[in-house]
C-alpha cells in the first residue's frame, strides 16, 4: 500500500508544479502583450533626420541674420556724417556752430549761437533757439547739447551755479520735446586761453552769411586780436630774456580746467537720465589751433564719431 502511494505522490507533484510553471509562463506572456516592446531604430532615425534638419535651417537662419547685420553695417559706414544724423540736431554754442563751418554736418542739423550760455538761457539766445527747434514741423529724433563753454570762460560760472543752470535747461528741452532723446556732451578743453576778448576763439554767429562755412581755424579776427596781443608782448619782452619767460607762463595760466564742469554733466546727465557723449580724451594739440582754444576741423570729426557712437550704438562706427 505504501508503495503504491509513493508514485501517486510524486505524480501529483509533478502535476502541479507543471500547472504553476504554466501559470507563470501565461502570466509573463499575457504581461508582454499588454505591453508590448516597441522597437525604436525607427523613431530614433526619423528624430536624428528632423534634428540635422532643424540644425541646418537654424544654422542658415544665423547666417542670414549675420549677412543681413554685416550688409547693414557696411552700409551705414558708407554713409556721411550728414546722412547718419539724419533727423538729429546739434543745439548749442560756438561750439556746435563748428560742426556746420567745417562741413560735417549741414545748416539745418546745426542749431547754434555764438555766445549762447545755460546761465543766461534767455538773454545769450539759447532759449531762441531751442524754440526754433520745439516749432519746427517735425521734432528732432535726437538733440544734442554741446554748450558750456562760454559758462565756463566768459560768464566764470562756479561749477555748482553751471550744473543747477545746466540742468534747468534739459528739463526745458525735455518738457519741450518728450520724445525726444537728448544727449549732452562734454565741454571741449583749453589747452591754452589768448585771447580775453572771445574765450572760444570764434567770432562767428549762426547766420545766413556765406562766412559760416569757413573753417574754424581761420577766423581772421581772432588770429588778427591774436597777433596784436603777440606783437605786443614780443615788444614789451624783448627787454630780457627772463621777462618773455614770465610772460609765456602768465598766458599759460590763463589755461582752463573744465574737468570739475564735465564731472558735473556727467552726474546731471545720470541724474537726469540722459546720454553723456564723452569727448574729454579729445586734447591732442593736433585738434586744435595755434590759440590753443578753437577746434580744427580734424576735432569735429573725431567728435561727430563720438556722438554717432553714443547714439547708434547698433552700428559699427569705426
Amino acid at each position: 500500500m505504501k508503495e503504491k502511494m509513493e508514485p501517486d505522490k510524486v505524480l501529483r507533484f509533478a502535476i502541479v508544479a507543471v500547472i504553476l510553471l504554466f501559470l507563470i509562463g501565461a502570466l509573463i506572456i499575457g504581461t508582454r502583450m499588454m505591453n508590448p516592446r516597441v522597437d525604436a531604430t525607427e523613431g530614433v532615425k526619423k528624430l536624428t533626420e528632423l534634428e540635422d534638419a532643424n540644425v541646418q535651417k537654424i544654422d542658415a537662419k544665423i547666417q542670414e541674420l549675420e549677412q543681413t547685420e554685416a550688409d547693414e553695417a557696411a552700409a551705414w559706414k558708407a554713409k556721411s556724417a550728414k546722412e547718419k544724423m539724419d533727423g538729429c540736431i546739434v543745439l548749442g554754442d560756438s561750439t556746435a556752430l563748428g560742426f556746420r563751418q567745417n562741413d560735417i554736418l549741414s545748416k539745418s542739423q546745426v542749431k547754434s549761437k555764438d555766445g549762447a550760455t545755460v546761465s543766461d538761457a534767455e538773454g545769450s539766445g539759447l532759449n531762441e533757439l531751442l524754440t526754433a527747434v520745439t516749432e519746427a514741423e517735425t521734432a528732432p529724433q535726437k538733440l544734442i547739447l554741446c554748450i558750456g563753454r562760454g559758462d565756463v570762460a566768459v560768464s566764470g560760472e562756479t561749477v555748482d551755479a553751471f550744473a543747477a543752470n545746466y540742468k534747468s535747461f534739459v528739463e526745458q528741452v525735455k518738457a519741450a520735446l518728450p520724445d525726444t532723446k537728448v544727449y549732452v556732451c562734454s565741454i571741449p578743453a583749453y589747452l591754452s586761453l589768448t585771447s580775453t576778448g572771445d574765450a572760444t576763439g570764434s567770432a562767428d554767429s549762426d547766420t545766413d552769411s556765406d562766412s559760416d562755412a569757413k573753417d574754424t581755424t581761420n577766423n581772421s579776427d581772432f588770429k588778427s586780436s591774436t597777433d596784436s596781443k603777440s606783437s605786443t608782448d614780443s615788444k614789451s619782452n624783448s627787454d630780457s630774456d627772463t621777462s618773455s619767460d614770465d610772460s609765456s607762463s602768465s598766458k599759460m595760466s590763463t589755461a582752463l580746467d573744465v574737468t570739475s564742469y564735465n564731472e558735473a554733466l556727467k552726474a546731471l546727465c545720470k541724474e537726469e537720465k540722459v546720454k553723456y557723449v564723452d569727448t574729454t580724451d579729445l586734447t591732442d594739440a593736433s585738434y586744435y589751433g595755434e590759440d590753443g582754444s578753437t577746434m580744427t576741423k580734424a576735432y569735429y570729426e573725431a567728435c561727430i564719431n563720438k556722438i554717432l557712437e553714443a547714439a547708434f550704438r547698433n552700428y559699427v562706427i569705426q
